[in-house]
């Protein structure tokens, strides 16, 4: 089972368990609102796009209310089957929800009291390592600091250098998944932060 596979198994599961009406990180987002995004984004691309694309606003808003109609239970089953075979997402599960599947069961976890951070098996920890990597070059792009990534470990990026520039240097340490839920923006991550924060800007989409 890939990384993306068992966070879908077990976002799935706390979904189940929370129910419908259950805060998440996502602002103003219940589980419920946070189930129907994922299965919108997985069974209607054509309307997935009108979170980027204006002139698809008016689609989106109204398959997004379809989808609000249909019960939880049945949502949470649609989403954890995955993504329809005729979807490409189904067969690049890994590279394109590998992120997404951890960061929104971490919406769900550390909006319950008493959370504390999970401890992840070294192949999971490489994936999100990988996805800090890769990803932070895109989502850190409009930064006017340097911005350094320091995993708990010692290992680092730098996905954004303005040395050139004279501008200051951020540097950010922590375990992998939290990198990657503080490159998403949440502030509930556990990292340490060196630096003035002010020079960095978060893209998410």
């Amino acid at each position: 089972m890939t990384f993306a596979q068992e966070e879908r198994r077990q976002l799935a599961e706390l979904l189940r368990e929370t129910g419908p009406d259950a805060p998440t990180l996502c602002e103003g987002w219940t589980t419920k609102d946070l189930v129907v995004h994922l299965v919108l984004r997985e069974n209607r691309p054509d309307a997935a796009g009108g979170m980027f694309v204006p002139a698809l606003r008016e689609r989106l808003e109204k398959v997004t209310a379809d989808y609000e109609a249909k019960p939880f239970e049945e949502l949470v089953d649609t989403w954890a089957d995955g993504a329809p075979v005729w979807n490409p997402m189904r067969w690049a599960d890994q590279l394109v929800n590998a992120a997404e599947n951890f960061v929104h069961h971490e919406d769900v976890r550390r909006a319950r009291e008493g959370w504390v951070p999970r401890e992840l098996s070294p192949s999971g920890r490489r994936d999100l390592w990988r996805i800090a990597t890769t990803m932070s070059r895109r989502m850190l792009r409009d930064s006017t600091s340097t911005v350094v990534l320091v995993r708990d470990d010692g290992a680092a990026t730098t996905p954004v250098d303005r040395a050139a520039s004279g501008a200051g240097t951020v540097t950010v340490t922590g375990d992998p998944g939290e990198l990657v839920l503080w490159l998403f923006g949440r502030e509930q991550a556990n990292v340490e932060i060196d630096g003035d924060p002010s020079g960095v800007v978060h893209l998410t989409h």
